[in-house]
Parts: C-alpha cells; sequence; structure tokens
C-alpha cells in the first residue's frame, strides 16, 4: 500500500479503507458464486470478518499515522465511517448486480426470503446497508476497546 502522510483525514482513510472493504465483498460475493454457494446464507458470516478487518486495518494505520495517539471517539468514528462506505458501496453494487447483470438472482432472494414477495432490488441494498452499519458499530465499538487509552497511571503495590 503507499505511505500514509500524518496529514490524511479520517474521512480520507475512511473512504479507502471503505472502497478496499466493498471490494473485498465483492471479490468474496462472484467467489462465492463462482463456487455456486452464493445461496448458502451461512456463508454470510465470513462478510463480518472482512467488515472486521478492514476496521482494524483502518483504526491500526490511523493510529501509526499519527505516532501511536489515537483518541477513543476517533477511533470509533473511523470504524463507523469506513463501515458506511462500504456498506453503502457494496450495495450500490449488488442492487445493480440484481438489476441489470443478474436479475434472475433477485428472484433466487425471493423465493429463499421470508418475505421475499416485498423484496426489490432496493430494499435488498437498504438490507445490506443496515445489516453492514449495524455490524459495523459493534465491530468498532468492540475493536475500540483494545485501541482506547489506559486510564491507569501508575501501577499500586500492595504489600503484607
Amino acid at each position: 500500500m503507499r505511505e500514509q502522510t500524518k496529514s490524511e483525514t479520517i474521512e480520507q482513510m475512511s473512504f479507502r479503507y471503505g472502497i478496499l472493504m466493498a471490494l473485498a465483498l465483492a471479490g468474496f460475493f462472484f467467489l462465492m458464486k463462482a463456487f455456486g454457494l452464493e445461496h448458502n446464507l451461512s456463508l454470510r458470516a465470513f462478510n463480518l470478518l472482512i467488515l472486521a478487518s478492514f476496521v482494524l486495518m483502518a483504526i491500526k494505520q490511523y493510529k501509526q499515522n499519527r505516532g501511536g495517539g489515537l483518541s477513543y471517539f476517533k477511533g470509533l468514528g473511523l470504524g463507523i465511517l469506513t463501515t458506511v462506505v462500504g456498506a453503502v458501496s457494496f450495495a450500490i453494487m449488488v442492487v445493480f448486480y440484481v438489476t441489470i447483470v443478474a436479475p434472475e438472482f433477485m428472484e433466487t432472494i425471493k423465493s429463499q426470503e421470508p418475505f421475499g414477495d416485498f423484496l426489490n432490488p432496493i430494499l435488498v441494498g437498504c438490507t445490506i446497508i443496515i445489516e453492514g452499519v449495524a455490524s459495523g458499530c459493534l465491530v468498532s465499538y468492540g475493536i475500540m476497546q483494545f485501541f482506547k487509552p489506559s486510564r491507569i497511571v501508575s501501577r499500586v503495590t500492595v504489600h503484607d
């Protein structure tokens, strides 16, 4: 990856890692399609691993660019914004795919989902965004528990 500058903003970093996340999600989708596994909903769990990986990479890179300093809320915001960019980009790709490239896939989705009769490509896209952003908020919160600054000033030693 190209060398980062310290002047790179949270928004720029979120955009880059969000687009990379969307590309990885799309790559995984097309890999599943190539192996005929696109109907296996349990494989969607790997989407969470992809999402978490890119949020973690963005937070680590931002922290490294800042010389090891990262406030809790900036890190949380970076993770959530990265997820929003990734989820929206991936949702746009899926909507394009099910409307133009493979409309028959939309029919398959309708037949497999409990409320499939009410689904259309826009609702599928909105579902991806909501599911992705909700997952991203939880993942960002979890990751930031490891990156937040410690409040411990000094160790307490107990003498008997």
